[in-house]
C-alpha cells in the first residue's frame, strides 16, 4: 500500500513529495511503531518526525522545494509532537505501563515527565515565531502568541500538580496551540 500510494504521489503530485510522503510513512510505520515504541522513551521525538514530512511533501507540491517557511513549520511539528503525547501520557500513564509501553512518565515519573513537557514546551513557542522571519503574518502573529501563551501556561501548572486532569488540560492547550498556529498561517494568505 505504501508503494503504491508513493507512486501514485510521484504520478500525479512529483517525486519531491512522494519521497516527503514515504520518509513521514516510513518513520511512522517502521521507525517509531516497530523499532522504537515498545523499547524506549524516545520514541515520540523521533515519532514526531514523520508528521514533519507531511509539510514538506505539501511545500513540495506548492512551491517546487521546501523553503524557510516550510522548514519552520516542520520543525514545529517535529518539536510539538513530545509534549502534546506526553502530557496525555501522564494521563494514560497506567495503561502505557500495562501495555509495556516506555513512554517518558512511566519511565521517569509524572513530575519529572512535567517538567520536562514545560522545557519542550519553551522551545516548541519560541521556534514557532520562526515563521514570522519568512512571510508570516498578523494573523499567524496572533496565533503564535495566543496558543503559545496558553500552552506555556498549562504546561507550567502541569509541574505544580503532575495529574491527570491537569495533564488533559496540557494536551487540550497543544492541540488549541496547532490549530491556531495553523489558521493563523491560512488566514494570513486567504486575507492578503
Amino acid at each position: 500500500m505504501l508503494l503504491a500510494a508513493v507512486a501514485a504521489v510521484a504520478w500525479w503530485v512529483g517525486p519531491l513529495s512522494a519521497l516527503f510522503v514515504f520518509l513521514g510513512a516510513f518513520t511512522y510505520a517502521i521507525v517509531y511503531t516497530v523499532w522504537l515504541k515498545r523499547r524506549t522513551w524516545w520514541n515520540i521525538v523521533v515519532g514526531g518526525l514523520s508528521g514533519s514530512f507531511a509539510a514538506l511533501a505539501g511545500s513540495a507540491l506548492a512551491e517546487g522545494t521546501p523553503g524557510g517557511m516550510a522548514i519552520s513549520l516542520a520543525l514545529i511539528l517535529f518539536l510539538w509532537t513530545p509534549p502534546h503525547f506526553w502530557s496525555l501520557a501522564i494521563a494514560g500513564r497506567e495503561d502505557y505501563r500495562a501495555a509495556g509501553i516506555p513512554m517518558l512518565p512511566v519511565v521517569v515519573g509524572d513530575l519529572r515527565a512535567a517538567h520536562v513537557i514545560l522545557q519542550s514546551t519553551v522551545l516548541l513557542v519560541a521556534a514557532s515565531f520562526l515563521p514570522l522571519g519568512y512571510g508570516a503574518g498578523a494573523w499567524y502573529a496572533a496565533g503564535a502568541v495566543l496558543g503559545g501563551a496558553w500552552f506555556l501556561r498549562q504546561a507550567w501548572r502541569l509541574t505544580r500538580l503532575p495529574d491527570r486532569r491537569r495533564a488533559i488540560h496540557c494536551f487540550l492547550a497543544s492541540l488549541a496551540h496547532l490549530c491556531l498556529l495553523f489558521a493563523g498561517a491560512c488566514l494570513d494568505v486567504l486575507i492578503r
